[in-house]
């Protein structure tokens, strides 16, 4: 009988734990009723910086939504860049992400443009990735939860409370509209 009780104590503790991160999304509203947006807490000083954000539009004219994940990895800012041989430089074309889960498997995406930006004191890079989350990959996102990501050679752990926030924002996003 103890085990019954501490199993159904359990899954409610998820369920509620679960409510609370689709208590956190943000949404905005465009206005019309018929434009959504919802973006998962974000902090870009925080490790990892990983996002959640769903746009979506319910117009029969004009439907639309996106889903993606987005990835960001800060770095030294001479790293973005390459020397040219008149002595200047320019920025480097790079792509490739790497998605690792709790159980070893893998997304690899050898042909994703990683975009590049600068911190707002333009001391560090910022590596992008938008990935987008679609049927094919959903499950992943949903069932798993990620251990660390690389864009373009450049790696990041997650830890296990980020894994978990992210895996929950994916379920409620998915589960919108």
């Amino acid at each position: 009988m103890k085990i019954i009780l501490l199993l159904l104590l359990s899954l409610v503790a998820t369920t509620v734990d679960a409510q609370d991160y689709c208590k956190r999304l943000k949404k905005e509203d465009m206005g019309d009723k018929t434009m959504f947006d919802y973006s998962s807490p974000f902090n870009p000083q925080k490790i990892p910086a990983v996002r959640v954000k769903r746009s979506y539009s319910t117009d029969p004219d004009n439907p639309s939504d996106n889903f993606v994940i987005i990835f960001q990895i800060v770095g030294d800012l001479d790293n973005i860049y390459i020397k040219t041989p008149e002595g200047g430089q320019t920025e480097k074309d790079e792509k490739k992400l790497v998605v690792e889960f709790d159980d070893k498997s893998k997304i690899v995406e050898e042909s994703i443009q990683v975009s590049h930006d600068v911190t707002d004191d333009k001391m560090q890079s910022i590596r992008n990735v938008y990935y987008p989350l679609e049927e094919t990959n959903l499950k992943d996102f949903t069932t798993k939860k990620i251990t660390k990501f690389s864009l373009a050679g450049y790696e990041q752990s997650v830890p296990a409370d980020s894994a978990t926030a992210i895996q929950q924002y994916v379920i409620c996003m998915k589960a919108l509209k």
